[in-house]
């Protein structure tokens, strides 16, 4: 039986990425009278429905997860010990900005996403002027989700809150604690979408990763995933990104979104300076 879904934050997320792939120009499928909780369990239905699945991939071309990530850390192996220590010596940064950049990190809306690579593209990136790109990250959350979602369900890892003390960034709810930490949905999301930003400006591609990494150790700041899990995320996300490059909507996808990037730095449109400069300090790796 799956778990309860997370509430809040993740309730309309289906809904909501059919709506943007729809209006960028990409395949939607028709939402389900209920929206599912978690980027995850949408990804499911959506791929179970009568419509086409939302992202770029299918069952015969999906990368499976348990065959590239290690398993889950166990109480009372190494890794999860260390995982526990950092999770104890995070709850050091609550108040911070760093802690502050995490909250605000917890949004999968992609005008937020794209917002939050708008430095390390050097552009001021939104929905109306890249709308192929909230498509391609739309639809890249939902596949990279579905191959997350298929080891979590195995190894069924509870989140590093519910053994340690200390506080998270965002409330604490039954949806929340029903839900698995390993590997990292979100981190996965971040990871994949710092890969598609940096292949679209390879100029920028380390700007671009750095932000993609952040993301992801956000969930650590916020004491909602163990480090392993996010590290686990990165290698699912890399497995689906090399995937989807040799889908054909993917690449379609791709092109559009490399026109609209070029006229987006033509017209000038910068992110804020000072805003950029601290982002750049905030990003940098956790130190741990």
């Amino acid at each position: 039986m799956r778990p309860k879904a997370e509430a809040g934050t993740y309730a309309m997320l289906a809904v909501g990425l059919a709506v943007l792939v729809a209006c960028a120009g990409g395949v939607a499928t028709v939402p389900a009278p209920k929206a599912p909780e978690t980027p995850m369990a949408g990804a499911q239905l959506m791929q179970g429905g009568a419509a086409r699945a939302l992202g770029f991939l299918d069952p015969t071309t999906m990368p499976n997860a348990v065959a590239t990530i290690p398993p889950a850390p166990k109480k009372g192996e190494t890794r999860n010990t260390l995982d526990w220590e950092i999770f104890v010596k995070t709850r050091t940064l609550e108040g911070s900005e760093r802690w502050k950049l995490a909250q605000a990190d917890d949004s999968y809306r992609p005008a937020d996403l794209l917002k939050n690579f708008s430095c390390a593209v050097g552009v001021q990136l939104t929905p109306e002027n890249s709308p192929a790109l909230a498509g391609i990250l739309a639809r890249t959350t939902i596949d990279a989700g579905m191959a997350a979602e298929v080891a979590k369900q195995l190894y069924r890892r509870t989140r590093p809150f519910m053994h340690n003390p200390g506080n998270i960034c965002i409330a604490r709810t039954p949806g929340l604690e029903a839900s698995f930490d390993y590997p990292s949905g979100h981190g996965s999301l971040g990871w994949i979408a710092g890969l598609v930003v940096a292949q679209l400006a390879p100029d920028r591609a380390s700007e671009a990763l750095a932000r993609g990494r952040a993301f992801g150790e956000s969930r650590v700041v916020c004491g909602l995933h163990n480090m392993s899990a996010i590290e686990a995320a990165r290698t699912n996300a890399a497995g689906v990104f090399a995937a989807v490059q040799a889908s054909p909507d993917y690449r379609d996808a791709l092109a559009k979104a490399q026109a609209e990037l070029v006229a987006a730095r033509a017209s000038g449109a910068m992110p804020d300076a000072a805003w950029c400069a601290k982002e750049a300090e905030l990003v940098k790796p956790l130190a741990y």
